[in-house]
């Protein structure tokens, strides 16, 4: 219950201290003082098609799709060697060595 009341004597505070400061605004405006939009056209908050679009427009080239997916072992793929596959991968012994 202490805490409600806190919060709504900050609360009350602050918009008093906006009431009497409100009277100042015409004769020494913030404006001035605030910063532009950090995240205003930052490339980090623009969605991926307004990206592209703009890639598109700059003639920026797309990178090359990366394969997400990696292959089976011993599947054949045009870029994998054949002899990379380790041969004794399903014949060696699977049993667990208990350090017996």
């Amino acid at each position: 219950m202490d805490s409600d009341t806190t919060l709504s004597r900050a609360i009350e505070e602050h918009l008093a201290l906006r009431e009497r400061n409100a009277a100042l605004d015409g004769e020494m405006p913030l404006t001035e003082y605030q910063p532009d939009d950090p995240f205003e056209n930052h490339p980090l908050f623009k969605s991926e098609e307004q990206a592209r679009l703009e890639e598109t427009l700059e003639r920026v080239e797309a990178p090359e799709p990366v394969r997400s997916v990696l292959p089976w072992p011993g599947e054949a793929d045009a870029e994998d060697d054949a002899s990379s596959v380790d041969e004794n991968l399903w014949t060696r012994s699977r049993d667990f060595d208990w350090g017996d």
